[in-house]
C-alpha cells in the first residue's frame, strides 16, 4: 500500500467520523432541506416577542430551540423533510402547539401561532398541516411521495428502472423525441436534476443521467419546480429526488411486481397475445444504525 492510498484511507476515516459524531452539521449544505417560519401573536393578533420556540422532529426524536425576535418572528431552517411539532411558550400565556406539521423537500412553511392569556399549566393544542398554497415565494412546484410514484403504471419496479419515467405525470413536464425532459416551457438544457442535493445532470449531453438513481422503492419524494426557481439551483426548472431516510423505529416495505399476458390487451390487428410472465420482488428497510461503542443511531 503506497503513501497516497494511506492518505486517502485516513481522509475517508476522518470524514466518516465527523459525519457520525455530528451528522447535521455536515449535511446542511444539501439542497433538499426546508424551513418552518412564522410569528408568535397574542389573541388580538399583536406580535408577541421573545417567546420560547421548540421544534420537535417526530421521526427522529430530536429537538431544536430558538426565541422569537422583537417583532415576534421565528425561523427554523435547514430541516430534513419529515413530521414536526412546533411549540410556543411564554410566561403568563398558555402554550400553543402545532402538531402533525409535515415538511416536504425544499418547502418553506409559514406557521403563525397565537398564545392566549392563561395559567402556567394550561396549553392550547392545534392540529396543523402544511399549507397547500406556497405563500413564502413565487415558485410553482409539483410534489409526489413514494406511494404516488410506486402506484404509477410504469413498466418496472426493479433496481435498474429509472424514476425519470414518473416525470410524465407532472403537469409542467414535456418529453421530446430524444427522451429529454423540458419543464415549464424551458428547454431541456435549462433543467437541473439532483438526488439528495447531488447533481445528476448530464454535463456532456443536455438532460439527466439515466442510471444515477436509486430504485423507485427507495425514493421518498419527487419534486418538480417549474417557475421562479431559487437562484441556488442555477436552472429555470429543477427535478429533486429525495431518498428514504431512517427513523427511530425499523420500518420498511415489500412488493411483488406481477406481469402476465392474461392482464394485457390484445394488440391491434394481432389475433394472439405475446407470451409473458414476469415476477419482480423487492422491498426496503430503514431504521437507526448503531455501531457499538462508537455511534448510537437513535435520537
Amino acid at each position: 500500500m503506497n503513501t497516497q492510498t494511506i492518505r486517502q484511507l485516513a481522509f475517508a476515516v476522518c470524514a466518516l467520523g465527523c459525519i457520525l459524531t455530528n451528522p447535521t452539521t455536515n449535511l446542511r449544505a444539501q439542497s433538499v432541506f426546508g424551513s418552518i417560519r412564522g410569528t408568535t401573536q397574542d389573541e388580538t393578533g399583536a406580535a408577541l416577542p421573545h417567546a420560547a420556540m421548540k421544534l420537535h422532529n417526530a421521526d427522529e426524536n430530536t429537538d431544536f430551540a430558538t426565541l422569537s425576535d422583537s417583532s415576534g418572528s421565528y425561523l427554523f431552517e435547514n430541516l430534513k423533510p419529515g413530521h414536526y411539532r412546533v411549540t410556543a411558550a411564554k410566561e403568563g400565556f398558555a402554550n400553543s402547539i402545532a402538531d402533525q406539521v409535515e415538511l416536504a423537500a425544499r418547502q418553506d412553511i409559514r406557521l403563525d401561532l397565537k398564545l392566549a392569556v392563561a395559567g402556567t399549566t394550561q396549553q392550547i393544542e392545534v392540529v396543523a398541516e402544511a399549507a397547500a398554497v406556497n405563500t413564502e415565494n413565487a415558485t410553482l412546484t409539483d410534489s409526489k411521495i413514494n406511494a404516488d410514484i410506486t402506484q404509477l403504471p410504469i413498466n418496472s419496479r426493479a433496481v435498474s428502472s429509472s424514476p425519470l419515467a414518473a416525470l410524465a405525470v407532472s403537469p409542467s413536464v414535456t418529453k421530446d423525441s430524444q427522451g429529454n425532459f423540458a419543464i415549464g416551457g424551458a428547454t431541456a438544457a435549462q433543467v437541473g436534476f439532483s438526488v439528495d442535493g447531488v447533481s445528476t445532470a448530464n454535463v456532456r449531453q443536455n438532460g439527466a443521467l439515466q442510471d444515477a438513481y436509486p430504485s423507485m422503492e427507495g425514493i421518498a419524494e419527487m419534486k418538480v419546480t417549474a417557475f421562479n426557481n431559487n437562484a441556488e439551483f442555477a436552472q429555470l426548472g429543477d427535478v429533486t429526488f429525495v431518498t428514504k431516510s431512517g427513523t427511530n423505529r425499523l420500518h420498511g416495505s415489500v412488493y411483488e411486481y406481477f406481469q402476465n399476458k392474461a392482464l394485457d390487451a390484445t394488440v391491434l390487428n394481432f389475433g394472439t397475445k405475446a407470451p409473458k410472465s414476469f415476477n419482480t420482488f423487492g422491498g426496503s428497510l430503514g431504521g437507526p444504525v448503531t455501531i457499538p461503542r462508537l455511534y448510537h443511531g437513535n435520537d
